[in-house]
């Protein structure tokens, strides 16, 4: 028989994350993933960290907190692994037209009532912060504090910090079907034999629903597609991380969205330059499934969108394009901790564009309610209840 304490389901930043916090506090962690790490979400995403994109209240709060985290990160993990982290490079939401301006400075007035240090600049400010901006614009957000990490790294800097604690990791291993003793988990069945523990947690992202359905749980979890498109190394370009200022009004005012196609799509773009001089610019928001593949449609529309902020990608070479998919759920925060209703089984998913940003935060707070019963900032906002009521329903799915 295997056993462990707990047995975290999902290799990406948040099952890493969660494992290495668990192994610090004296737990013995075991991290299934049934591909390789990365495999999800985070190995098809952009690094930002910019609570400026967080609605005010517990999400900003939640995000603030993760900030102060990353803030002694690397010295924390004592890794060798350099994931990149640019601290405080700072974010720019830029608008393009009055609706945008009026909209992103009624939310930041918000957002400053909360404590955030946030500015709006005309776009002459604006563009002494980025210079490649249109001078077209109507100006930009500025959040000094936002900053930037290698998603990829962090998800390896958190394994290798969780495995020296005494973690164990096993990629190709996927979960079939979970184990009960009565009504309590108490492990999981996977291609490479049983696994017993304590807890259970899903931390599957996307894909996040199937394992809750294996516990007889509906979850809302529904993946939203986001294409990204790769230019060749240049010269730096960009000072920040960037975003449209459709992007916040696709998340919060979808209602003033009158452009069929940017609706459908989610059609903003988010855009930094990376260590090694290239480009990533993420646009979509899609309804697709889990159709992680490209479109015509959506990187035509993305790049033109694009060039009316920064004119000068229309002198750039595109290399490649991907696509990752982003756990959404109906309020737009993630679901998180132990379920009441199914002893033994927990969930710490359904980040949607939050999960780089996220992930110290919900890691260590999970940990605390799985190690202490009680943790350090509130998650009950995130607990599973809040989207069921009935008992649930054991069945058979399978498949992580």
């Amino acid at each position: 028989m295997n056993e462990s304490d707990v047995i975290v389901v999902g290799g990406g930043v948040i099952g890493s994350a969660l494992t290495y916090y668990l192994s610090l506090l004296g737990k013995k962690a075991l991290l299934l993933e049934k591909a390789d790490l990365c495999h999800g979400s985070a190995g098809a995403t952009d690094g930002y960290i910019t609570p400026h994109t967080k609605k005010p209240g517990y999400h900003l709060e939640l995000a603030l907190k993760s900030c102060e985290i990353y803030e002694t990160l690397a010295q924390e993990l004592e890794t060798d692994i350099d994931f990149e982290l640019d601290l405080h490079c700072g974010g720019i939401q830029a608008c393009e037209d009055e609706m945008q301006w009026e909209l992103i400075s009624a939310n930041a007035r918000e957002l400053i009532k909360s404590g955030l240090a946030l500015s709006m600049l005309d776009i002459t400010q604006a563009r002494r912060i980025e210079p490649a901006l249109s001078p077209k614009l109507r100006g930009a957000l500025y959040s000094p504090i936002a900053s930037s990490v290698n998603p990829f790294r962090l998800t390896q800097a958190y394994t290798d910090a969780a495995k020296r604690h005494g973690a164990r990791v096993m990629i190709e291993t996927e979960v079939r079907s979970l184990v009960f003793e009565g009504e309590r988990v108490v492990g999981v069945s996977t291609n490479r034999g049983d696994f017993h523990a304590e807890y259970i947690v899903n931390c599957c992202g996307s894909w996040g629903a199937s394992v809750a359905k294996m516990a007889g749980l509906t979850m809302p979890i529904v993946p939203k597609r986001g294409q990204i498109i790769v230019s060749e190394p240049v010269a730096p370009l960009l000072n920040t991380v960037m975003q449209s200022g459709i992007y916040p009004i696709i998340k919060f005012h979808p209602e003033r969205i009158t452009d069929e196609k940017v609706f459908r799509l989610g059609l903003a773009f988010g855009i930094e330059q990376t260590k090694d001089g290239s480009l990533l610019i993420g646009g979509t928001r899609e309804l697709a499934g889990f159709d992680r593949g490209n479109t015509p449609e959506a990187i035509e529309a993305v790049l033109k969108t694009v060039s009316r902020y920064i004119p000068a990608i229309l002198d750039l070479n595109f290399i490649r394009c991907f696509s990752g998919l982003r756990p959404h759920t109906p309020d737009g925060l993630p679901i998180l901790g132990k379920v009441k209703s199914v002893p033994g089984f927990v969930m710490c998913c359904g980040h949607e564009g939050d999960g780089i940003a996220l992930a110290p935060i919900t890691g260590k707070l999970v940990a605390e309610d799985l190690v202490y019963d009680k943790t350090s900032f509130p998650i009950e906002p995130c607990a599973a209840e809040r989207f069921f009521e009935s008992a649930p329903e054991r069945n058979g799915a399978a498949g992580f």
